[in-house]
């Protein structure tokens, strides 16, 4: 049997860590319950991660390259403006509902009040993210494909906020609906009222 990389083991123990916290929350978080779900045992955790602090730092930057990275590539790319949004909303959308942890990770309380570091480091994605955005919203309006008049950060602060309501309600709601059918409508209806 090949021996995994650290690399390929530390993401392991992320997607278990955020498995673990879409089951359970934040607090449910453990090494122990991290160990189970990633089917390691506990030292093998302690062998790429320093403690539980150490893999909530890793967590809140999977989230920021994840969303960032992805959004990032899909900007800097050749399609128009409203195509290149609506990229970046439906892939936010699909790794939130691939990673139930990663709303009630960016909601948590607990990481909110508790562990500054990691907030202020997602608040720092969260504003590169905004700014992406923000970047796409001002071509759009430039090169006429979205109504003028439009403020860009303002545009990008409403597509972001469709999504994080959204993961909040279905967070909440212990995910009683079809998170991507409601997307949906809410993409039809925000391009009605920017283009």
């Amino acid at each position: 049997m090949q021996k995994k990389s650290t690399k390929v083991r530390k993401e392991e123990i992320v997607q278990a860590a955020l498995g673990v916290v879409g089951k359970g929350g934040v607090r449910s978080m453990t090494i122990s319950a991290i160990a189970e779900s990633a089917g390691m045992s506990e030292a093998n955790i302690y062998r790429h991660f320093s403690g539980k602090d150490d893999i909530l730092l890793a967590m809140a930057d999977f989230i920021g390259s994840s969303l960032m990275g992805k959004a990032a590539t899909i900007a800097a790319g050749s399609r128009k403006p409203l195509e290149k949004l609506e990229t970046i909303f439906f892939s936010h959308i699909a790794l939130i509902t691939e990673n139930s942890g990663i709303p009630r990770f960016v909601f948590s309380d607990d990481i909110h009040s508790s562990h500054k570091n990691i907030a202020e480091r997602l608040a720092m994605r969260i504003g590169n993210y905004i700014e992406t955005l923000t970047g796409v919203v001002a071509a759009g309006i430039a090169e006429g494909e979205l109504k003028q008049g439009l403020f860009p950060r303002e545009t990008a602060l409403t597509l972001l906020g469709m999504i994080q309501f959204t993961a909040l309600r279905w967070t909440i709601s212990s995910e009683s609906f079809e998170i991507r059918q409601e997307a949906e409508t809410l993409w039809q209806n925000f391009k009605a009222l920017v283009s």
